[in-house]
């Protein structure tokens, strides 16, 4: 099968599915059928825009045939006010329910935050789920000897630590705050884009969780300890050459928030 097939009884010749190839593989000319440019096998990045925006549904891929791809529903579109409450409604729960995540849950939010863009559609971002009670309190343990580290050999992180060792070795998890689960995003060293790629799709799931009734909070503490303190790296044992770029802590939130409080006002420079 050639990698792009077009219904000839059906395609309009509009030629959108030129304007917005990425890679710019597809060639359309006025009252022509599209077509493919040389070494467009190659070139193609998968992305599927090609199918996603045919009007006629008229083109399919080999590797994303049409009749696999689901149509947008128009009774879900989000209107913007929707939108603006989830995201300004948003809240870092760090107060969870004593409950237990089901797996397919956190299966559902991460369908949904897979298909995150990724740097040229290489859709490389790995996922680690720790939902083991103890394991989530043996990370934490380590995590307070990172802290303990930190104080003595990092002058630069140390203001930022030392309340939070105190906290922790009072019996208080500030570390994982007693999370149910962690989420890791994690991906190939060698890939340049795998960072960005990585904290796009942690922030899909973290919008997504928020809608499926779940919370999370960004890791921090656990971010540094996982990238540069051996213990630590050594209990998540990451494939080798592929290294963590974020992580969640996820949970039922134990108290659900009713307003949305102020933030500075937006810092915006505006070039003529």
């Amino acid at each position: 099968m050639a990698l792009l097939v077009v219904d000839k009884q059906t395609c309009t010749q509009c030629g959108i599915c030129a304007a917005i190839c990425p890679r710019g593989v597809i060639f359309f000319r006025e009252k022509s059928y599209p077509r493919l440019m040389p070494k467009a096998d190659e070139n193609c990045a998968r992305c599927g825009h090609c199918v996603a925006v045919c009007p006629s549904g008229s083109l399919t891929h080999r590797e994303i045939p049409v009749g696999q791809c689901p149509l947008l529903d128009e009774s879900l579109k989000v209107t913007s006010g929707q939108c603006t409450q989830l995201i300004k409604g948003r809240r870092s729960i760090r107060v969870y329910k004593d409950k237990k995540v089901p797996r397919e849950e956190i299966e559902r939010v991460i369908e949904v935050a897979r298909y995150a863009p990724t740097g040229h559609n290489s859709q490389a971002v790995q996922w680690l789920v720790i939902d083991d009670e103890g394991e989530v309190r043996r990370l934490s343990e380590i995590g307070a000897d990172w802290m303990r580290w930190v104080v003595k050999n990092n002058p630069q992180l140390a203001p930022m630590v030392e309340g939070a060792l105190q906290r922790q070795e009072s019996g208080i998890d500030v570390f994982l705050r007693g999370a149910p689960a962690v989420v890791i995003a994690f991906s190939e060293q060698s890939n340049p884009v795998a960072y960005m790629d990585c904290i796009i799709a942690l922030s899909y799931f973290d919008l997504a969780a928020n809608t499926m009734g779940l919370g999370c909070c960004w890791a921090g503490y656990f971010i540094f300890a996982a990238t540069s303190f051996p213990p630590m790296m050594e209990a998540l044992s990451l494939p080798e050459g592929h290294t963590l770029y974020g992580s969640l802590m996820v949970g039922y939130p134990k108290y659900s928030y009713q307003r949305i409080p102020l933030r500075k006002p937006a810092n915006i420079t505006w070039r003529p």
